[in-house]
């Protein structure tokens, strides 16, 4: 089966200034990625690093300096947009004036449906993202979570079989964004392929099967979070001579020496117990810190950024 959304090579690149002496800036730099059927995948990345950028091209609502991108096995996109798409943006804008039933039904004309057909589809929107109960409120009386999730709505009013969500479960409070994951769940799970592009590493550790880690505008690396344990790792900056080091190996046979960090799972153990252990064993530990082996931890290696603050000794 061909890829829902197959892009490869792409680039783009902003003028900065006047068009014909502003700088050039490259958002995307030779982007690639391949979506499969029914998948969801998480995209992360640092500010700037061409996640937008990038699902505004695989939207087709961005046309690419170069590379290539295909829908569905087709590179071919009527009116620039292909069909079966959804895109949501990171700040949906919708009339104030208008309601959030007669707001989503202004946009469901979009689609070819009979009255009946649209009125129901409407219908199981505002109730699938949670919004039935607020359907006669003033879209300007809306807070950013429900914006977000009328935006959701909109999408899926037309059934698409690809969605493209930027930063959708930012503004949302915790049970929202516990119920925007359950529906996301449910679409996939009914066969919607997903790119979900979020800050929040709580939800794609939990939603995707995949992640994609998107630095100075391409895929850096992919992650599988099925792999992440969660466990506590105590990492130190050792002076560990060999036999000092083979003392300690005979006692946690766990622990890793990589250069001069070694990395140690705490399991039910406190930090001190290990480094008392560290020191009887003649290993000489210059700095320490607590790490866990999950996404967080992950994405800051993998961007070259300091790791999070230590944790308390808990």
């Amino acid at each position: 089966m061909s890829a829902v959304l197959s892009a490869s090579g792409i680039v783009k690149r902003y003028r900065a200034g006047v068009a014909a002496w502003g700088a050039s800036i490259e958002a995307l730099s030779g982007m690639d990625l391949d979506l499969s059927h029914g998948e969801l995948l998480g995209l992360l990345g640092p500010n700037g690093a061409g996640k937008s950028t990038f699902l505004l091209c695989a939207a087709g609502l961005l046309r690419p300096d170069s590379g290539t991108i295909s829908w569905f096995g087709s590179s071919r996109a009527p009116f620039g947009r292909p069909p079966g798409v959804a895109y949501v943006p990171e700040r949906s804008l919708y009339p104030r004036f208008l309601s959030v039933r007669e707001a989503l039904e202004f946009y469901a004309t979009l689609h070819e449906l009979s009255g009946v057909e649209r009125a129901e589809r409407v219908r199981s929107a505002l109730d699938r993202v949670g919004l039935a109960e607020h359907a006669t409120k003033r879209v300007a009386h809306l807070s950013r979570g429900m914006v977000q999730r009328l935006g959701v709505a909109q999408a899926i009013v037309g059934r698409p079989r690809l969605l493209l969500l930027d930063e959708t479960l930012s503004g949302l409070d915790p049970v929202g964004a516990r119920e925007m994951r359950e529906l996301l769940a449910g679409l996939r799970d009914e066969g919607v392929s997903i790119i979900l592009s979020s800050h929040d590493l709580l939800s794609l550790e939990h939603l995707a099967s995949r992640i994609v880690v998107m630095k100075a505008g391409r895929a850096h690396a992919a992650i599988d979070p099925s792999h992440f344990t969660g466990e506590r790792i105590l990492v130190l900056t050792v002076d560990a001579p060999p036999l000092a080091a083979r003392r300690l190996q005979l006692r946690r046979p766990a622990a890793l020496l990589k250069g001069e960090e070694l990395h140690i799972p705490l399991g039910g153990d406190s930090p001190e117990d290990v480094l008392a252990e560290c020191l009887a064993a003649g290993v000489g530990v210059r700095s320490s810190a607590i790490r866990r082996d999950d996404l967080e931890q992950r994405f800051f290696d993998l961007i070259e950024r300091p790791s999070r603050v230590a944790e308390p000794n808990a």
